[in-house]
């Protein structure tokens, strides 16, 4: 019995039963590691962590939550300039912020970063606007005397207007309508229209009809004047060039504010030029944005001169002698005969003109 024993326990490893890792127990590398191998482990992962400790930015976040910051820092992204200068300090940032001398200040970080949060907090409390205020909500703020100024004014001429109308303008009226009708039964019926006034009509009559073509012609946006409801051309004169003036005032208003815009309508496309020639390179280091300056500086000097040149008086003559060339000269013709056909062309519109 104990040969038997020593034959079946002292058998060689190469008949045991081999375990693949699938039917191994999870656990089973780990327990057979050494202890001191476990400790070295542990202590890696805590360096890890600790190197990998970020410096506390919710004050940074917490400015940016505001409206007002967004606004800004979008704007900011599409200046070319600041897009240049963001994305070359970005990096520098970066590893200013995970250096080692950061790390270690990691406590002091930390409590001035909360501090300056709370401080936050404090002010949303106070001025609670802050977290909803906007660039426009800022520019509505400092227009509110103005708008208010600009509201009592109106109310104002409304309230001398109404009173001048009711004290002066009524009373005058009605003693003028009195009279015509007194001098329209008793002296020459004109049939309710004023004496003298009406006497002028054949003469002021085709002079406001001209007037309200040319009115109607340069500018269409606005209301007609009625031909009937005066009692005199003279009175119809006066409606119409009070409605001249509706008319032109807002044309006249946007042309001015368009010239007055030109410059930063210009800046804009300057800009505009700019952000797309750093698009079209690889990266914004320094090399690409000096290579973009240079492409969008060639196209912004190309595009002026192309338009100087297109509105120049120079080009505009010549147009016009280009097509009065055309006109008179045409193929398989001498310039006599085209000569003479142009005589006979303004003898016959003449005649016409004069048996219309």
């Amino acid at each position: 019995m104990s040969v038997f024993h020593r034959k079946h326990s002292n058998s060689s490893p190469k008949n045991q039963p081999v375990l693949l890792s699938l039917e191994r127990p999870n656990n089973s590398q780990t327990d057979s590691l050494p202890e001191e191998v476990e400790g070295q482990m542990e202590g890696k992962a805590i360096a890890k962590t600790k190197g990998e400790r970020k410096i506390p930015d919710r004050t940074i976040k917490h400015v940016k939550s505001y409206p007002l910051v967004q606004q800004t820092r979008s704007l900011l992204y599409r200046l070319p300039v600041a897009r240049v200068v963001i994305a070359n300090t970005k990096p520098v940032v970066k590893q200013v912020l995970e250096s080692k001398p950061l790390q270690l200040a990691f406590p002091v970080t930390n409590f001035f970063d909360n501090v300056a949060n709370s401080s936050l907090n404090l002010t949303e409390k106070i001025v609670p606007a802050i977290k909803t205020k906007t660039y426009q909500n800022l520019k509505d703020d400092a227009m509110m005397p103005c708008n208010t100024t600009v509201e009592y004014s109106k109310k104002t001429t409304g309230k001398i207007v109404s009173l001048v109308e009711d004290n002066v303008y009524k009373p005058s009226h009605n003693q003028v309508m009195k009279f015509r009708k007194f001098y329209n039964e008793k002296i020459y019926d004109t049939k309710g229209k004023p004496l003298i006034r009406s006497t002028l009509n054949p003469i002021t009559a085709p002079f406001n009809n001209l007037f309200e073509n040319l009115t109607i012609k340069y500018f269409p946006e606005g209301e007609k004047v009625p031909t009937e409801g005066y009692s005199s051309e003279l009175n119809r004169s006066v409606a119409l060039a009070w409605n001249f003036v509706n008319r032109s005032y807002p044309v006249v208003q946007k042309g001015i504010v368009h010239i007055g815009m030109i410059p930063c309508n210009y800046v804009i496309y300057v800009n505009n030029v700019f952000n797309e020639s750093l698009d079209s390179q690889p990266d914004l280091k320094p090399k690409h944005c000096w290579q973009a300056t240079k492409v969008g500086l060639t196209r912004v000097r190309k595009e002026t001169m192309d338009s100087i040149k297109q509105k120049s008086p120079h080009r505009i003559f010549k147009k016009r002698q280009t097509v009065n060339k055309t006109n008179l000269i045409k193929p398989n013709r001498t310039p006599v005969e085209a000569f003479h056909e142009r005589i006979r062309e303004v003898e016959n519109q003449l005649h016409e003109n004069v048996t219309a």
